[in-house]
């Protein structure tokens, strides 16, 4: 397959119908196989200038991530449609750096 020259980016389709969708995301989940998805999730934290160099200082060592695993069949979250989504999984975690 052709490589995409503008990486999906943007609403102008390139050369061809390759150009536009090149690169997609698998995010559907498949009945009776399990998917494991990775998320970045930084700490907060400051740039401070010490002497000549940029340190960088964490605000926080422990944060609270809340996870939710929502069904959105019509794929609206507000409006007339948006009584048939259904939450399937919710999970809270403390993380703590040292």
């Amino acid at each position: 397959m052709p490589s995409p020259g503008r990486l999906c980016r943007g609403d102008q389709m390139g050369r061809g119908p390759y150009e536009k969708c090149g690169f997609i995301r698998d995010t559907s989940l498949p009945p009776n196989r399990k998917i494991t998805e990775t998320f970045e999730i930084p700490f907060p934290y400051k740039d401070v200038k010490k002497e000549n160099e940029i340190v960088r200082n964490i605000l926080s060592k422990e944060i609270e991530i809340n996870f939710e695993l929502w069904y959105v069949p019509f794929g609206e979250t507000t409006g007339p449609l948006s009584q048939w989504n259904m939450l399937w999984h919710k999970v809270t975690k403390k993380v703590t750096i040292e």
